[in-house]
Parts: structure tokens; sequence; C-alpha cells
């Protein structure tokens, strides 16, 4: 596609040179002005878009100005649920913006979307705090193209490490209330004995977890899809731990789990913390997430911050994150809109 003096051009994640320069544009935008921002590695990345995936489909593309890459874009297709839906990102260097750059990949976002048949588009703006969003180049963007807010996570940092002290008394809150389950952790892929339940509570995320007026399906998670998501990861170089929350009739009751890149030693990631609707009350995700904190800094005491998300509508687990000292950074503003 040719527009503007621009090309855009997909790009194949096999060819080392032209990922490398996808990678290089998007990492260049998508870090711009941003407090410590998380992005992949090149290592990440690569995995990640050369491998293939039961669940999802990744494309990347760039915008070309004489042969240079001027930006870059992904598009991400659900291929189990969410038939209709469409993830993309588009970054642009900052020397590199207000020439049509975006818009140039946003028409092609477009022109692939609908070709592939479906019908809405999402994407997520994150702009760091205390910044007016009106005055953020990607909330400009994302309205001028006809997109509307529909979600506000707010990305939180954890310093580590945690005094010990603050955690002993922190456990021992959590014990006066669930004292009746025990909680069980490990290194990598989750154990066979717990791998069913533990796929079930992979699916509620998608539902239980507040997504504000996100069109978005629930997703079904089998041990199939779960050991498939873990080979991901380990491919990727990331080590998962994980702490599960066990009934006293063995239902898995809630679990947590962080993540730890190889290719940034002093970074880690919180992924998914889920405590069923019938067990809670019981101060579980409080306890869940101090008793993994313990061991992601016994593991790992070379790590030095983790990385959380949560809908500001999320109160319960919000409270849980002010009480181990997470600190806001920036929103992740999720932004969506129908073709």
């Amino acid at each position: 596609m040719e527009s503007q003096g621009l090309k855009v051009v997909a790009v194949d994640p096999h060819d080392a040179t032209a990922f490398r320069a996808w990678h290089d544009a998007a990492t260049a935008g998508a870090g711009a002005d941003r407090p410590d921002p998380p992005v992949w590695s090149y290592a990440e990345a690569a995995v990640s878009y050369q491998r293939p995936n039961s669940s999802y489909r990744r494309e990347v593309f760039v915008a070309l100005d004489d042969g240079v890459v001027v930006g870059a874009g992904e598009l991400g297709l659900p291929l189990r649920e969410n038939p209709q839906l469409a993830m993309f990102e588009i970054d642009v260097p900052p020397e590199r913006r207000n020439r049509g750059v975006g818009s140039v990949l946003f028409t092609y976002v477009t022109e692939r979307v609908r070709a592939e048949g479906r019908s809405s588009l999402l994407t997520e703006v994150s702009v760091p705090d205390g910044i007016d969003p009106a005055d953020w180049p990607g909330v400009r963007f994302a309205t001028r193209h006809g997109l509307t807010l529909r979600n506000t996570e707010l990305r939180r940092q954890l310093r580590l490490p945690v005094d010990s002290l603050h955690l002993d008394t922190l456990a021992s809150k959590a014990a006066q209330h669930a004292s009746d389950y025990r909680l069980t952790s490990w290194a990598g892929p989750c154990p066979d004995e717990y791998a069913e339940q533990y796929a079930q509570l992979k699916a509620r995320l998608s539902t239980d977890a507040p997504l504000g007026e996100v069109e978005y399906e629930a997703e079904v998670w089998d041990v199939a899809r779960l050991r498939e998501s873990e080979e991901q990861t380990i491919a990727q170089g990331r080590t998962l731990y994980t702490t599960i929350a066990l009934a006293p009739d063995g239902v898995v009751a809630g679990h947590t789990q962080l993540a730890v890149p190889n290719d940034d030693s002093a970074r880690a990631f919180q992924w998914d913390t889920l405590v069923l609707p019938e067990h809670r009350g019981h101060r579980l995700g409080l306890a869940l997430k101090v008793a993994n904190t313990r061991e992601l800094s016994a593991a790992h005491p070379e790590v030095e911050r983790i990385d959380t998300w949560n809908a500001v509508q999320n109160g319960p687990m919000v409270a849980v994150n002010v009480e181990l000292g997470y600190r806001i950074l920036e929103a992740s503003q999720e932004w969506q809109r129908d073709l």
C-alpha cells in the first residue's frame, strides 16, 4: 500500500534484517517519553512472531519513506474466540511524527482487518501519570481516528526488595482470614495435578477481570492451551513463578503469577491474579501475592522492580497492590471502534 509518498509493507519475522528494523522503530515509538517503558526485547519479540500459536495470529508491518523505516505496526487476530476482533498497535518514533505516518499505517490496518472479515478494532494507549490525556499523542491519534475510550487500567510498579517485616505483617493479616487455605508455589510449568483446574482459572480471567465497556468474548482454556502458552513463555526466555491457594476440599481457589524475562534481569511482570468468587473475602489475593513476591525475590535477588496492571474499577486488587507498596506510573487506556 502506498499513500502520501509512504509505502506500507508486511514484514517477514524470519527476515532478521527486516524484523530488526521493525523492532527498532516499534520500540522507539512505544517507549518514547514514558517512565521505564516495559517493551519486549528483540529476542522475545522474535519468538512471539515466529512461533505458530493456535489461539492468536500476529502480523507486523512498517511504513517506508524512500526505503527508510519511519513507523511500525502490529496486528493481532484471535483465532479461538472473538472472531470479529482485531487488536493493533501503531508506533512512530518521535522524530518521524506529525508527517502522516501513523494515519497511513492506520489505513493499512483497516484494510487488513476488513480483508480478514473482522469488524472491531482494539488498541491500547499508555499515558504517563501526571500528563493530561488530551495532550498525549496516542490519545489524540485514537480520537482523530474514531476510537472511543472503553476501559482504563493503571500500571503500577513495586520496588524490590520489599522489607521483610512489612511482608510478615501483610502475611499475618491475610492468615487471619485465610487459615483454612493452603498455599503452594512452583517455578516453570504448572504441575500436572493442578493443570486442569489451573486452565479454568486462566479462562475465568477473561470474564472476571473488569473490562469496562470493551467488547470482548470470554476465552476458553483447556490443558492443551495452557501447555502451549507455557511453551511459548519458555521459548521467549521467561521464567514463571506461580502460587495457588488450595481450599480444604482440594479446589484451586485462586492463583497469582509473575514472569521474569532473561533479557532484563532487573525486571519482573505481574501476570494473572484471580480468586474464584465463591472463595473471596478471605484475603487470598493478599496472601497469594505476598507469598509469590517472596518466592520471586528468593530465586532472583537481582530483580529490582515488578510491573502490574489493574483496571481502575478493580478496587480489591488495587487495594492489595497499594498495601504491598506499588506506585502508579501510567494509565493504560483501551480504545475501540467498529469498522
